[in-house]
């Protein structure tokens, strides 16, 4: 197992939008008029990124939101995506950031993705200097630990639909980092952060040279970067994140809403608060134990035994055991039966809690004037990028078979395997992996429910590398005017993109099923090579069945796309601006995983088929700005503007889509401007979603038929229903059924899938008063709303499948209750289907709130005083996932979980207060993210009693974040902060924790108090 580096030292209410802005208004009054402003020209000069129009002013109709280098540098930002998370209008993902310690089939691991409006990472189109990335892999997004922090200058967000103006993907919006490519000089920038609670270091290194050429016709920039994160584990963190909890019943006196409390036992009839106990927090490991589980011997005195198993099992010393079977004692030759939670195997110790990463990086640009009317530039990128996913030991879990004569179990065990052999009718077919075997009655076999967790092999460990490669050459300037009033002030930019992205993952840690089936099995009258009862696992049995797994991933893409824009003619009210261009897109991308995680003949990684495919699409496209009026009375202003694009899929089920936007901008002062606009955008499918290899992966989910379903909701009905689709009556709401937290599903792709189709409308209006020198401020509403929506069926993966089957249709024939395989002995989703969920067009999706935005800056008394504050508020987040059930709708605002996922809360902002006086920068930054409700509560028709659910709740958070710099000279710059001053935790959660770390990782603030310095030096 890989370790961490030697030198690692020892590990040692509320605020509203409308306070903030009225805060803002307030230190406006009271500014001197006289009072300079502060700001540089061009941090008033707002380039809108979701237009290519010549740019006559500050605004425009699609709103847009700006995070300039300032704040790059008060956050001591050193993975973009970590930022951004901060920003109202994005939500965190759960699968691609620092805290995502998983490995997904098919998908790039290690990458950090951007998750905008919360409507998902693919669905928000990423942009460097207006041109689109690299993309990662088979879904097309991009990493953005690829983009490097130290370069960018802004980042703007069209936080709307722009697909007409950018093409397929800007669904939620466009996020463009626009980075420093005219640079002279020799800058250093250097940094280390830390966390408090483990002393992790992550620590980065920036040299940018630059200097102009040709009698300064010319400019080139290098910068390099290298980013070291050590990353660190729920051992090491400790406190709060272990141990791993779940959702149970306890005694009254041991309840506690952040530590595990004493289980109590609920007698049948009996609810948990009626017993005497209050729902909370109780252990919840895994029942995959190092020294072996059996969990499908039968109850004694039960219908599923008789009168001879009764006596084996009774000699054996398994006469009170329950249905989760017995374990052995680490030699293998004792057994009991298995309690729980008490012999269940904790996998949180030895899982990363934050994912190492390793980062080189450099970056070029250069441009030209060959002549007044043409500049040749170059873009050149080259990163490489390691990280590691670790989680607790493998385990070998599933019907296995077994000799009834084991010489390594006691021969009150053998007898009980010669009764489960003779019990047994017809032909029984038991497969794992590659290997299919069957057994009949009295042939020396038993079928045994076997679980062991291999603890004697190291944890499993995922390394990724993954290299991205990228070159853009083109050529812009202008073009003479046709005529003074036609045709004239005319620009062009023509340019070629080629990007290549390749990853290599090597897992180990990990067994093959076919390989341990064959290992416990006597060979040719030769004991079995494996002794799986108890701690007896030797080298030469550990290397029969260890195997190592690697899988490839390529994406490509390659753009050609050129652009004219300037004045078409001139009107009373002044010029109509036109943009019109073309682009030609080919995107390719291909998973090759080996014959281990193809087959799925692999226990410890989620395995999936192979996956290759491209897309190709050619665009017209055109956009235009109309004045209509120019200063007259109550109109300043007034102009419409327009855009369409063309696409052609050489995707058959996409085939020719358009795509438009029509706005319109009023000032009726030079104070006021109001903006609206109405966009129609697309997305069209990956190649992931069209073409994915089905592969499985195994999140958290709650199976209703077992005893981790809500008390309210183990009903008669669904116990009928749970008997139609296989679950033994005798195993209803039994803990057999579902022993760990994880059920495994199937994902894959669809080649049959149409685009997306979206609708967006935005209204707002921008404030920036005269005789206030220094004051915005802006409010915008947004409405988007997606049709024929892909994603996994049902909508929200694996639960939404499992809910719609057992909660909401309620029949045993319809398409989710056929998508969930059983096995016919424990009643436990199992192999090889076990939940279907690949993709399909599901139905839709609707979201609408409010952005709010304030910016202030003064002087006073020397002191330069900056205020910025920025919210949104969620007024609706609603997913419909079954276009056949529009009524069925997962209303999402204020909640988190299984189905809705991150959470998403009606508020969330960020304010900072920042004075700079002199070399003395100090600057305050509060974040707030508002209460949310655990879904299955909020969604549920006949909602059970509060009452009943252990932490259903999670209040508002905030934290602050203080910064402090020193210009020791206009060449050497100091910066030091510290995040999470107050050094909150995070929420401590059980079964509705998101995935792991008893908390929701990717959201709330895990890492507790942490310091971060830089250096910066300019030469």
């Amino acid at each position: 197992m890989k370790t961490r580096r030697k030198h690692k030292r020892a590990r040692a209410h509320h605020t509203t939008t409308m306070s903030a802005l009225l805060i803002a208004a307030n230190l406006g009054c009271h500014a001197n008029a006289q009072e300079a402003d502060v700001s540089k020209p061009e941090e008033n000069k707002v380039v809108v990124t979701g237009s290519r129009l010549v740019s006559r002013g500050f605004l425009a109709p699609t709103p847009v939101t700006t995070v300039d280098a300032q704040e790059l540098k008060l956050t001591g930002t050193q993975n973009l995506e970590v930022m951004l998370s901060d920003t109202p209008q994005f939500t965190a993902n759960q699968l691609s950031s620092p805290t995502a310690n998983t490995v997904q089939p098919g998908q790039p691991s290690g990458t950090s993705t951007l998750n905008l409006r919360n409507l998902g990472p693919t669905r928000n189109l990423v942009l460097v200097n207006g041109r689109r990335f690299a993309i990662t892999g088979p879904d097309f997004t991009t990493d953005v630990n690829t983009i490097p922090a130290a370069l960018v200058k802004r980042v703007e967000t069209v936080t709307g639909g722009s697909s007409a103006v950018y093409g397929s993907d800007a669904i939620s919006g466009v996020v463009n980092f626009i980075l420093r490519d005219n640079f002279e000089g020799v800058e250093i920038n250097a940094q280390r952060s830390i966390d408090q609670p483990t002393r992790t270091p992550n620590d980065s290194l920036d040299l940018t040279v630059g200097g102009n050429f040709g009698g300064g016709k010319g400019n080139v920039v290098v910068s390099v970067n290298y980013m070291d994160r050590d990353g660190f584990t729920r051992g090491e963190r400790g406190g709060w994140a272990l141990p791993s909890l779940g959702d149970g019943c306890v005694t009254a006196a041991s309840w506690s809403s952040t530590r595990p409390g004493t289980p109590l036992a609920v007698p049948a009839g009996q609810t948990c608060v009626s017993a005497g106990g209050r729902p909370g927090l109780i252990f919840s490991g895994s029942s995959n134990v190092p020294t072996g589980r059996i969990g499908n011997l039968p109850v004694v005195g039960s219908a599923a035994s008789n009168p001879a198993l009764n006596a084996a099992l009774i000699a054996a010393g398994l006469q009170n055991m329950s249905t989760l079977g017995a374990i052995f004692d680490p030699a293998g030759r004792s057994v009991r039966p298995y309690a729980a939670p008490g012999d269940a195997y904790d996998l949180g110790p030895l899982s990363y809690m934050v994912t190492p990463q390793k980062r080189w990086m450099s970056n070029a640009f250069a441009h030209y004037d060959f002549s007044e009317r043409a500049t040749g530039y170059m873009e050149a990128h080259f990163s490489s990028n390691s990280a590691s996913v670790q989680i607790g030991p493998t385990s070998a879990s599933g019907n296995f078979l077994f000799n009834t004569n084991n010489p390594y179990l006691s021969p009150q065990m053998q007898e009980v395997l010669r009764q489960l052999d003779l019990r047994e009718t017809g032909t029984t077919r038991v497969t794992n992996g590659t290997s299919s075997l069957t057994t009949t009655p009295g042939d020396g076999l038993a079928v045994l429910n076997y679980n062991r967790r291999f603890f004697d092999l190291g944890g499993r460990v995922a390394d990724t590398d993954h290299q991205v490669y990228r070159i853009a050459l083109g050529l812009r300037g202008s073009l003479p005017d046709v005529s003074d009033r036609w045709l004239r002030d005319l620009k062009y930019d023509v340019y070629y993109t080629k990007a290549r992205t390749t990853e290599t993952q090597d897992q180990a840690g990990t067994i093959s099923l076919s390989r341990f089936q064959n290992a416990i099995l006597a060979q040719n009258g030769a004991a079995p090579v494996l002794n799986p009862f108890g701690q007896n696992l030797t080298e030469a049995s550990a290397n029969a069945i260890s195997v190592a797994s690697k899988s490839k991933i390529t994406a490509e893409q390659n753009v050609l796309a050129g652009n004219v824009a300037g004045s078409l003619m001139d009107v009373p009210a002044g010029a109509i601006d036109f943009s019109t261009g073309f682009e030609r897109r080919y995107a390719y991308s291909a998973y090759s995983p080996d014959v281990f995680l193809s087959s799925g003949d692999v226990s410890g990684w989620n395995a999936a088929r192979a996956t290759k495919g491209s897309t190709t699409v050619k665009e017209l496209y055109g956009e235009v700005r109309v004045p209509l009026l120019a200063d007259k009375p109550f109109a300043k202003s007034l102009s419409v503007s327009g855009a369409f694009r063309r696409s052609d899929y050489d995707v058959a089920s996409v085939g020719k889509v358009w795509t438009s936007s029509i706005g319109s901008e009023w000032a009726p002062t030079r104070a006021l401007t109001f903006r609206a606009q109405k966009q129609k955008s697309i997305r069209a499918p990956n190649v992931g979603e069209l073409f994915g290899g089905q592969g499985t992966n195994g999140p958290t989910a709650t199976d209703p038929c077992s005893s981790r379903a809500p008390l309210a909701q183990q009903t008669q009905a669904v116990r009928v229903l749970c008997e139609a689709t296989g679950v033994p009556a005798n195993l209803v709401f039994d803990p057999a059924v579902q022993p760990s937290p994880f059920i495994t599903q199937v994902v894959g792709g669809n080649p049959d899938l149409s685009a997306e189709k979206s609708h967006t409308v935005t209204v707002g209006a921008v404030f920036m008063p005269p005789s206030v020198k220094g004051l915005q401020l802006s409010v915008d509403w947004y409405r988007i709303t997606v049709d024929d929506a892909i994603s996994t069926l049902g909508g929200g993966g694996i639960q939404s499948v499992l809910d719609l089957c057992y909660n909401t249709i309620r029949n045993a024939a319809s398409v989710y209750c056929r998508a969930i395989n059983r096995d016919p002995i424990t009643g436990q989703i199992a192999a090889p289907t076990y939940v279907m969920t690949t993709n399909a067009n599901i139905g839709g999706i609707a979201t609408r709130g409010v952005d709010l935005a304030g910016h202030y800056n003064f002087t006073r008394d020397g002191i330069q005083w900056t205020l910025d504050s920025n919210w949104t508020y969620v007024n609706e987040l609603t997913f419909t996932p079954i276009q056949d059930l529009p009524e069925l709708k997962n209303r999402c605002v204020g909640t988190w979980g299984a189905t809705c996922g991150q959470p998403v809360p009606r508020w969330k902002g960020t304010t900072r207060v920042s004075m700079k006086r002199g070399p003395l920068l100090l600057s305050a930054r509060a974040r707030y993210t508002g209460p949310v409700t655990v879904d299955s509560y909020a969604l549920a028709a006949n909602p059970p009693a509060l009452e009943s659910l252990t932490n259903p709740k999670i209040k508002s958070y905030t934290w602050l974040d203080l910064t402090a710099g020193w210009e020791f000279s206009r060449m050497v710059n100091l910066t030091g902060g510290v995040r999470n001053v107050l050094d909150k935790d995070p929420p401590i959660l059980g079964s509705a924790q998101l995935p792991a770390n008893n908390t929701i990782p990717a959201t709330y603030d895990t890492l507790g108090r942490q310091l971060f310095v830089t250096l910066n030096v300019k030469l």
